[in-house]
């Protein structure tokens, strides 16, 4: 894989601020009414992705399962184009470390799980793994999405299994520590990588 640049780092960007004020201070009763409070945030900045991702949540939420779709699309698609070259190259990091990359992160890491959700692994797994290469340290939890996926564990069984109600415990760690020696294929890499950095 060729690369862009060594790290990739998004630049700050100010309508943060005004979407998490809004956030906070505002609630919503309907899709409709968050749809023109993420327009208004959209207009002043396109690039800003958590909008598009709270109104994806809000759609799933109605069973608006086509729009949700659509607009994780319009994210993802931001997403990408924001990180890689002409070519489709991705950079060599994309660090969570930086709270600017947070929004982008978080927009292809819910594209991959979305393509896992509708068993789409193959294209779930490439985005995975390019998460974790670019992000050994792994906030988000790629490993072991792309674990579960190898051991052929669909979306709804990883989830019943170990979301304790929004958070994951300790034992998706156990369970990871235990089962992914299986796969030094995917894994050998990053247990050096964690054995040097860590």
């Amino acid at each position: 894989m060729e690369h862009v640049e060594k790290s990739f780092v998004d630049k700050y960007r100010p309508i943060k601020m005004t979407y998490h004020e809004m956030m906070d201070s505002s609630e919503f009763s309907s899709s409709r009414q968050l749809e023109r409070a993420v327009k208004k945030i959209t207009q002043k900045d396109p690039n800003f992705l958590d909008p598009y991702l709270m109104l994806c949540e809000a759609y799933q939420e109605e069973g608006k399962s086509n729009k949700a779709e659509e607009i994780l699309d319009q994210a993802y698609n931001r997403a990408i184009e924001l990180i890689t070259d002409e070519n489709g190259n991705w950079p060599e990091y994309l660090v969570w470390g930086f709270t600017e990359n947070r929004h982008i992160i978080r927009a292809i890491f819910n594209r991959a799980v979305a393509f896992w959700d509708r068993g789409e692994t193959d294209q779930a797994l490439d985005l995975l793994r390019k998460l974790l290469k670019t992000n050994p340290p792994d906030n988000v939890g790629a490993r072991n999405y792309i674990l579960a996926i190898r051991m052929n564990i669909s979306f709804d069984e990883y989830e019943d299994r170990f979301d304790k109600g929004g958070y994951y415990d300790s034992e998706s760690i156990n369970w990871f520590e235990m089962n992914a020696p299986d796969y030094p294929d995917e894994f050998g890499w990053w247990f050096e990588w964690t054995d040097e950095h860590m």
